[in-house]
Parts: structure tokens; sequence; C-alpha cells
């Protein structure tokens, strides 16, 4: 992953077209056109024409090679036959252009020799990077660069597009510009031989100019890559995604929503749901949960509203006594919906949206009107919107109609409310903001742990497997697959166990597959008899937590059977299976399929009355997990202190000790660390801590049992490195109890070791210039103390190599 020269593709300085013509059948000719239609050259920005039939185009200069440019483009254009592409992009990288758009179409496409391979080939000894090819081109329009041979330039705004179809960009770009939605990036990925949707994401996350990432995927090429990307990208912006084009495979489409929620993002499921999503996201307030109240003058509208509600999982909210008499008070009806009749006064609204503002059960409002002839829209809206608008909860609406009620929209979407066309579309974009929660959630929250398998355990699963393979089996026996299961803390029952099961349980059933794209897969849903026609089952990316199983069971229809006839003991330990299941198949690469069914959870553990699994040996070309598990070979036992002292990753499951950690530090040292005054760490804060990503971070920390035999935090060194890895950033702290024992400098040691192997070139870091500690440290292991930009800092420097 890089976003290395990314700056060169959205904000260039000089421009090459290669290809550029006067024919108009000619791409160069729409796309140089574009450039000087544009506000780029009118800031600065340098265009070349690069064609050797003509001596100038449009009033230009054109240049006959690359070689001849007065100077290395900042950015190239290429829109020349395919015979052509590598060998332009070899001389373009000698002549020193580190990026280019290929809007040439590859041929390997169609079954012709592909421009894949030599592409890559030519641009790597250059690190120049290549959109496309058969990219449509982008643009930033800020900048007033239309480097793309659309038929429009792209408004400006704060939403970043990237599609990888052309034709779908261009027509997004035309349904936008009517109604007035702008852009900060706007962009036509093409093949993404090289940049792709994980690169993309890396560099909009950190642009300041985008507040919301929008992606159009056909297909994803590095699962790890993406995930990873899109999971940093979702902690700081919305990033929501519409995927174009159903895999007929079975389970595909399932697979791509649990890799959209696991990584916080957002699906929806059509053009207008992309944009609605924006303007519900952008404008949302925090929301505890999925009860809304609405108003209405329609009974329908309020039971296109209910019956909305009523598939979805989310509720009507019930309304308090106290909330009731307010409304009688406010002569509203008392039920919810409220349905006001066509000449209900002014004030009957002001009174309701009060009453309903202040309900504490209700966690959103939607207003729904349609126009009468007996109460002006937009006095109604006039004396509600300033109410909502100081509203600390969600507010959504409908104004149905055209001309006699955009005066009412107007007044809304002044007041920063969104506003829809449809009932419909009210409902869904409160549903939007319930999904999008649920997703957030289960990105930031600290999972309960889970007793893990032991190193010695795990070495006997990995023996009884190879040695399975080794005498050509591809199945095991039922006493080997008993054996590998109780590795992982899971039974198998006996054929006498099993006759013995009582058939009122719920029986769910766990399965793994391998995707091509997202690589292995665990499956949950419903088992015995019904596993065969239950149309509800659960996808989910290992390795999972406790959260992130939980929320996979109350996906499925066992959820609700469990809470019917089993104790909240059984539905945990169903939950704590999942999590095991998932263990297995991060640790075990040659364990392609895995069907546990029926499971049954009984008396608080859980019983597979059959299980079938089958091996292969790993191949090279199979996916990988997409996001990379707890790497337990980092874990070391140190002396230190009289004693034995572990260094390992931290991981999900620290949470609470974490916090304990961070309460027994010392005010000034928090504030050294922090760089401000903290009592606790609040919960989001917590989550970034504890759950990272080990693709794009480490955390070591010392550990050690107290005298009860639970494990405490004793120190911890973090570093997050950059897409390109090429700096890691760090921090360090130690309990203050502890300081000045050497803790500090073994914890950094392991970092070191880590990141050095790794390949990173250096570790940086800031700190406060009163932190002698930290300094001290960094001089210790060769690094330097540099002056900082920032009064009052200094910058901590060490080089890797």
């Amino acid at each position: 992953m890089s976003i290395r020269h990314l700056d060169r593709l959205f904000q260039p300085r000089s421009v090459a077209v290669i290809g550029a013509s006067d024919n108009p059948q000619r791409i160069g000719t729409r796309v140089l056109a574009n450039l000087l239609e544009g506000e780029f050259t009118h800031d600065g920005g340098k265009v070349w024409p690069v064609n050797p039939r003509h001596d100038s185009l449009r009033g230009l200069a054109c240049y006959a090679r690359v070689s001849a440019l007065p100077a290395p483009a900042d950015l190239a254009i290429i829109c020349t036959p395919p015979s052509t592409v590598a060998g332009l992009i070899s001389e373009l990288g000698q002549n020193g252009t580190k990026a280019a758009i290929v809007m040439t179409a590859d041929p390997g496409a169609a079954g012709g020799r592909g421009l894949r391979q030599p592409m890559l080939e030519a641009a790597k000894p250059h690190l120049l990077r290549i959109l496309g090819a058969g990219s449509v081109g982008l643009q930033s329009p800020a900048l007033g660069l239309n480097a793309s041979f659309t038929q429009m330039a792209a408004g400006t705004g704060r939403l970043a597009f990237v599609s990888q179809s052309g034709a779908l960009a261009t027509a997004v770009l035309d349904w936008a510009g009517q109604r007035g939605i702008g852009f900060s990036r706007f962009v036509a990925m093409g093949d993404g031989i090289d940049v792709d949707f994980g690169d993309l994401l890396d560099y909009l996350a950190a642009d300041t100019a985008t507040e919301a990432i929008l992606l159009c995927i056909e297909q994803v090429s590095s699962a790890r890559k993406f995930m990873s990307a899109g999971r940093l990208a979702a902690r700081g912006k919305p990033v929501i995604v519409l995927k174009v084009g159903r895999d007929a495979a079975p389970g595909a489409d399932l697979v791509f929503d649990a890799a959209i929620r696991r990584a916080g993002m957002l699906r929806v499921y059509s053009t207008e749901d992309l944009f609605d999503a924006v303007e519900t996201l952008a404008r949302q307030r925090p929301q505890r949960g999925e009860r809304l109240a609405v108003i209405t003058n329609g009974g329908g509208l309020g039971l296109i509203a209910a019956d909305a509600l009523a598939c979805s999982g989310a509720q009507l909210a019930p309304l308090s006594p106290e909330t009731l008499k307010r409304l009688v008070q406010a002569g509203a009806p008392q039920a919810n919906p409220l349905d006001f009749l066509a000449d209900a006064p002014v004030e009957h609204y002001t009174g309701a949206v009060e009453a309903l503002l202040r309900e504490p059960q209700a966690d959103a409002l939607l207003f729904l009107h349609a126009p009468t002839a007996m109460v002006a829209s937009d006095l109604i809206a006039t004396a509600v919107a300033p109410l909502m608008r100081a509203a600390n909860k969600n507010v959504l609406s409908c104004w149905l109609g055209g001309g006699s009620v955009a005066q009412a929209r107007r007044v809304f979407a002044d007041a920063g409310l969104p506003t829809y066309d449809t009932p419909e579309k009210a409902v869904n974009g409160f549903l939007q903001i319930a999904q999008y929660r649920r997703n957030q959630e289960l990105l930031m929250e600290v999972p309960a742990g889970v007793p893990a398998t032991s190193a010695g355990e795990r070495a006997a699963a990995r023996a009884l497997v190879q040695a399975a393979l080794g005498a050509g089996r591809s199945d095991l026996s039922d006493n080997d697959a008993r054996a590998l299961m109780a590795a992982y803390g899971l039974a198998l029952a006996t054929p006498q166990q099993a006759a013995l099961t009582g058939a009122t349980l719920a029986a769910a059933r766990i399965q793994i597959s391998h995707d091509p794209v997202f690589g292995p897969v665990v499956f949950f849903g419903q088992g015995g008899i019904a596993a065969d026609v239950a149309a509800d089952r659960a996808a989910g990316l290992p390795p999972l937590n406790m959260a992130l199983a939980r929320d996979m069971v109350s996906r499925t229809r066992v959820s609700r059977l469990l809470a019917q006839s089993q104790t909240a003991a059984d539905a945990e330990a169903l939950i704590r299976t999942l999590v095991q299941v998932a263990d297995m198949v991060a640790d075990l690469p040659e364990l392609t399929e895995l069907d546990l069914n029926p499971l049954l959870a009984i008396g608080g553990s859980v019983v597979a009355l059959g299980a079938r699994m089958q091996l292969a040996k790993a191949r090279a070309r199979r996916a990988a997990l997409a996001i990379r598990p707890y790497p337990q070979e980092l874990e070391e036992r140190v002396d230190w202190g009289g004693g034995q002292i572990l260094l390992r990753p931290i991981r999900p499951e620290d949470g609470a000790q974490h916090q304990a950690f961070f309460s027994a530090l010392d005010a000034d040292d928090v504030r050294l660390r922090f760089f401000t005054a903290m009592r606790e760490l609040p919960p989001a804060q917590l989550a970034r801590l504890t759950q990272i990503d080990y693709d794009r971070a480490m955390a070591f920390i010392a550990t050690r049992p107290t005298a009860q035999g639970q494990p405490e935090t004793l120190g911890v060194v973090r570093a997050v490195i950059d897409p390109d890895n090429q700096s890691a950033e760090f921090a360090i702290i130690v309990r203050s109890d502890l300081k000045g024992r050497g803790l500090g400098y073994i914890l950094f040691q392991k970092l070191v070791d880590y990141f050095r192997a790794r390949g990173t070139r250096e570790i940086v870091g800031d700190a406060l210039s009163e932190n002698g500690g930290v300094q001290k440290l960094i001089r210790h292991f060769g690094g330097v103390v540099l002056p900082h930009p920032e009064a009052g800092m200094v910058r901590l420097q060490l080089s890797l190599r």
C-alpha cells in the first residue's frame, strides 16, 4: 500500500497530454480542451501537449516527445495506442515524471496481450504511479483541474467520489451537476493496475478538502489493503460504498457486506441512496438507539413509515406519560405516529415537536408533511425549523410535493436539516444512520475476552493437520476431528450423546469457506433440518471477537430462537464458539472447509452433533485473511524486576486492563504522553488504542499476573506506520510507580526490532520539550532530538538503516 506521489495526481503544477490532438474523435482532444477550459492554467498550472504531428495545439506549443518537454511533468495523461504505453511510461519515469493517467484501454481485458505487467515493470524503477489503464481521468475542482475526458466539469464540494466504471462515473457526474452536488476529488479509476481503492482511501482519509468518501466498486483486488485503508478512513469520516454488479457465487454478496460492515463503512444499494446517505450522515447528530418518533399530517404517510421500520429491525418510539401530557396540552394527537388533521394550526405543530424532542425514549424525529389548502407549508416550516435545529437528536423530514412546498424545503435546508423527496427516502435516511451507527460501534467497541488457545494446543493442531496431509488424506477421522476441535475449546458429540440431545433446542450451523477475494469466511445461521432452507445467514471475516460474533448472531433467526427457548449463558456460549472457530481458521490455512451442523447450546456450553472438515495443502495463490490476525509469534518472555514479564502485541480484549493501567498513571505522566490533562480514556479513544490494525500499527505491552492471578499492564510502546512503510510514529509510557527501572528501554528495543525487521526506514515522534526521559531514551538508541516548528515541542528521530 502506498500514497507515494499521489499528490502529483491530484495537485500537479504541470500536466503533459500525450496523444493530444485536434481531431474531435480523439480522446486527447477532449482531455486538452477540459484542461484549458478549467481554472488550472489561470492559477499558474502548465499544460504541455505532446504529439509529433503538431507544432501547436489550441495556441500552445506542442512537443514531439516526452524528452523535449520544458521540465518533467508532474502528471502525464496517456491517450495513445496500447503498443506505445509501456515505452512512454519508461520514458516519463526517466524524465522525472512521478504520476500518469493511462486512458488507453487494456487489450488484455479482451483476450489480447495485456498492459498490466509491462506497465508495472516500466514504472517500478522510477516509482511512477499509474491510474488506469482504461481510466476516464480525475478532477480536483477546487484547483480547476479537469484531467479527464468527461463531457462536463465537476462542481466544487467536500465529497470525494471514486468509481471503477468510467461510464458510471460520467453518469453520476451529470446527475450530481443537475442537483448542485460538488466534489473535492472525482476519480474514474479504471482497471486499478497500480493505484487502487486502498491507495485512494489512504490518500482521501488524510485529505483536508474531503469530508466524506463515496466508492462505486465493481471488485476489490487486494482485500487486506482495502480493509486496512477502509478501517482507517472510516474512523475519521463517513465512507459510503455502492457495489456495482452482484457476484453470482453463493454467499459472495454476504461476504462483501460483511467486509463493509467490519470496516465501519456504510453500504448502499443505488446511486440515489449514495448521495442521500451523504446528506444524512453529513448532518447527523450522535444517536443512542433506533426508536423513531413520527409527526405527519397524513395517516398514509405515517403507515409508510411504520411499515418501513417494521421490516428493518428499528421501531416506533413508545411515548412516556410526561410526553403524552405535553401533547394533550399542545392539542396534538397522542399516538406515534402523530397524525394531524389538515387544518391543524401552526402552534399545534410546534407544541408536538417540542414534546417529542424532549421524549427520552425517542432517538430521532421524522417529520412528514403533504401540502394542504388550510395551512401553508412554509409557515409550519418556519415555526418548527429553529426548534429542530437546536435539538440534540437527529431530525429528518419529507415535504411531499412540488412547487407548493419548495419554500418549506429551503427553510429546512438553510437550517441544516436533511430533507427528502419521499417518505420512503426519509425513513431510509433514518435507517442509514442506524446502520452506520451499528457499524461504527463495532469498529469502536471494546470486546470481552475469550480464553485463548495455548501455543502448545495450536502446535498440536497444526501437527495433526500436517500428519493427515502427509498421509494423503484430505479429510479427518472422527477422532482426529474431535482432537482438533478440542484444541480450540470445541466439543464434538459422540453418537451416543447425539442421540440423547433434545429436539426443542435452537440448532445453529457454522461453516467456513474461502472467498476468492476476501479469503477465509465464517458463516453462521440455522442448523439441523432448517439449515438447507433458511434464507438468513450472516458472514464474518476472521479473526472475530465477542462483539463481532454477537453482531453476527443477532442478524439471524437463531438469535430470536435462542431468546425464546434458551438461557443467556447458552447464547454467550454459541457466540464464543464462533470466535473459537474463527481462531481455528486463522491458524490453519490448510482447513479449506468446515461444517458444524447442528450445533446445540446446552447448559452454557456448545456441542456439535456433526462435523465435516476438508483439508488441502496451503496454496500460495489462495487469498489470505483479509484482516491480519493477532501476531502471537511476537510474544516474548523477558527477565525484569526479579522475575519474568510478557512482552506481547496489544489485543482488543485488553480494554479493561488498559483502562486500569491508565488510571494508575500520575497526572503529569498523562500530560507528557497525551499533551493534555485527562482523568480517564474515553471509550472511542480506548478502542483506538487497543483495537489496532496489525498491518498499519503495532503496540507492545509489558504484562505480568497480579497476586490474584489477573494480568496487569506495566507499560506500552506503540507506533503507527505510514502507508509507504517509510516512517513509524511512536509513543511510549510506563506505569508511574515503575519508572526508572529500565522497562521503557526493554519496550522500545522490542519496537525497534520489529520495525527494523519490517524494513521501515525510521522511527519518529513528538514530545514536550520538558520530557527529558523520552529524549534520553531516543539518544540511548542512537537517535537525535531536533527542533520542532511548534513552540514547547521537540522532534525525535531514529534511523533504522
